[in-house]
């Protein structure tokens, strides 16, 4: 997969999915699977164009699920060709969708454009698939309109899943997404707490950026350097220490080595409890023990 800037060209013909892809839900991946299949039947590459930073920020919004860096990852897995990334800023926000459209074009060589129904884009979002339609037509390109995707009747929407990252709902979470919810970041040095009294754990800071889950602990897998640990994730504040700033600490399971300064990936499969204040490290040891067996048997059933 290769990434692209959007002021930047490229002249590879493309299959282009338009969208902010805030996350990768199903509805967005019925989309790039349709933008795709239309660029193996041509015989050209496809792309996703989605924004290299929080949009939300911009409009007082509440934070995106994921970040550029782990929406580029998903996107990669789907085996997408290319990823286009704009930068939303000032200029970018002044945009007329004229404008918008004639710098799309004029760039990259778009063969055919897929887009929700409700797809807007230009300054003010005055731009809407009607009026995609009418430029696609007079630029020779062809817009292909995605229908929705529904579960019960209900279009699988981003506000929505925003609500169960903040729930804390991991199973309803993971199964609009298609996939295990991710989050990802470089490993930094920590207090070594939990390094006293067996459980050591790798760290990642919590972005500014990126909307976090229900703090708890979860069933996850950690991957770094290409390999996959079984681990338990404690989002959120360290109470039996006194400790009310919010981390995101991982034990992996059967691990021993150096992770500083390492990126890794973190799965979450499943919220197991909520944080608790315990009376003595010795009584946290005991329920972290707890905690690692019945993770480990959760993955069992889960086959990981």
């Amino acid at each position: 997969m290769k990434l692209l800037d959007f002021y930047s060209k490229y002249d590879a013909p493309i299959a282009l999915a338009l969208g902010f892809f805030d996350c990768i839900h199903l509805g967005h991946r019925a989309l790039i699977n349709a933008a795709k299949c239309r660029a193996e039947d041509l015989g050209i590459e496809s792309a996703a164009l989605t924004f290299s930073n929080d949009i939300g920020a911009y409009f007082g919004a509440e934070k995106q699920i994921y970040t550029f860096e782990e929406r580029a990852s998903v996107l990669d897995e789907l085996e997408i060709d290319n990823v286009i990334a704009a930068k939303f800023d000032s200029k970018f926000k002044e945009m007329s969708a004229e404008e918008y459209f004639n710098l799309l074009t004029g760039n990259f060589n778009v063969k055919c454009i897929f887009a929700g129904a409700d797809h807007t884009f230009g300054k003010d979002r005055k731009g809407n698939i009607d009026l995609l339609r009418d430029m696609c037509s007079k630029a020779g390109i062809e817009l292909h309109v995605v229908p929705f995707e529904s579960i019960d009747g209900e279009k699988i929407s981003t506000s929505h899943l925003k609500t169960l990252v903040k729930a804390g709902d991991i199973g309803a979470l993971n199964a609009l997404l298609g996939a295990p919810y991710i989050i990802s970041g470089k490993i930094e040095e920590g207090r070594h707490v939990g390094r006293s009294f067996g459980f050591p754990t790798a760290n990642i800071p919590v972005r500014e950026d990126k909307l976090t889950l229900k703090s708890g602990i979860y069933a996850t897998t950690l991957t770094v350097d290409g390999t996959t640990y079984g681990a338990m994730t404690n989002i959120g504040d360290k109470p039996t220490f006194g400790d009310s700033v919010p981390t995101i600490e991982t034990y992996i399971f059967d691990f021993d080595g150096d992770l500083y300064g390492k990126d890794v990936k973190i799965k979450v499969y499943e919220r197991t409890r909520d944080i608790k204040k315990f009376d003595s490290p010795e009584a946290l040891k005991a329920q972290l023990e707890s905690d690692e067996a019945e993770i480990k048997s959760l993955f069992k059933t889960l086959a990981l």
